[in-house]
């Protein structure tokens, strides 16, 4: 039986689309991530289907549609091509596309599609980590390279929530004046942080890219790096509530590593796709 998120019926005139993207070929440290995207679907019937903020049931508005879990090759390339392939299925469909991964390499698969469609693409990219090493492990095409192949598109990136980087990130950054906010900046000035956030977001086609490694280890350790003093989760929505008042056309939920006994991160990947979505719902009822 097909797992659908929420564990409802695929709704026949859905605007939003759960694409499971079950990569894990770049994997560097602890494994597991390919096992995300089934777990997530899993645990998503166990959410409260009312959101109390919004008062609306997103999978009323909006409705949701959930593509299989598919049998991705053991070929970054192949793999990237696989996923691309139903996101811009998604986007003929004209469904909000949130692809469920899977490490981070997923978003190439996604944006290799959403370029072709949206001329003025941007990202807005939440993580612990920069990921814009040139390679790593001898691979071009990794976890830990995915923003450097955007940013090599020519493609705008502002980074949230980075805590580590390697000496050769540190350099590129220094020399490139690549954007980021540092968790450090959010906790320092919220307010002139949050305001760099905004003005990234006005113009634009925004794809959100969410390593779940963001967030404070306490609320997320079912990750692959869990780095301390991340992100929490009211700092978290009053992101998500600014990036959906402008131009959102997609996201990715990636890196989550299942631990046994323990489902607090694929509950909280869940929640993060009911929560945008009830926000969309809002947007699209009072537009």
């Amino acid at each position: 039986m097909k797992l659908t998120f929420l564990g409802l019926p695929d709704h026949p005139q859905a605007k939003v689309a759960l694409i499971p993207a079950p990569l894990e070929i770049t994997t560097s440290w602890q494994k597991g991530t390919k096992e995300a995207p089934t777990e997530i679907l899993k645990v998503s019937p166990n959410l409260e289907f009312f959101d109390e903020e919004t008062e609306l049931e997103p999978q009323e508005v909006l409705g949701f549609f959930t593509f299989p879990v598919p049998e991705l090759p053991f070929d970054i390339d192949m793999a990237l091509d696989v996923i691309s392939k139903i996101v811009r299925e998604t986007l003929e469909e004209k469904r909000f596309p949130i692809l469920i991964g899977g490490e981070h390499t997923v978003t190439l698969g996604s944006i290799k599609s959403l370029k072709e469609v949206y001329k003025n693409l941007k990202i807005l990219h939440l993580d612990a980590h920069l990921d814009l090493r040139d390679e790593y492990l001898g691979c071009k095409f990794s976890h830990a390279t995915v923003v450097r192949r955007i940013y090599e598109m020519g493609i705008p990136v502002l980074s949230v929530g980075v805590r580590t980087l390697s000496k050769e990130e540190y350099e590129f950054i220094k020399k490139t004046n690549f954007s980021l906010l540092w968790m450090r900046d959010l906790r320092e000035n919220w307010d002139r942080s949050f305001k760099i956030i905004e003005d990234f977001l006005k113009e634009g086609e925004i794809y959100l890219s969410l390593d779940m490694d963001v967030f404070d280890p306490s609320i997320a350790p079912g990750v692959g790096t869990p780095e301390p003093g991340g992100m929490s989760w009211y700092e978290f929505l009053q992101i998500i509530k600014l990036v959906v008042r402008y131009n959102l056309i997609g996201m990715d939920i990636v890196e989550t590593k299942p631990v046994a006994g323990n489902a607090i991160t694929e509950y909280l990947a869940a929640k993060i796709i009911f929560k945008i979505s009830s926000y969309l719902a809002k947007k699209y009822e009072t537009s």
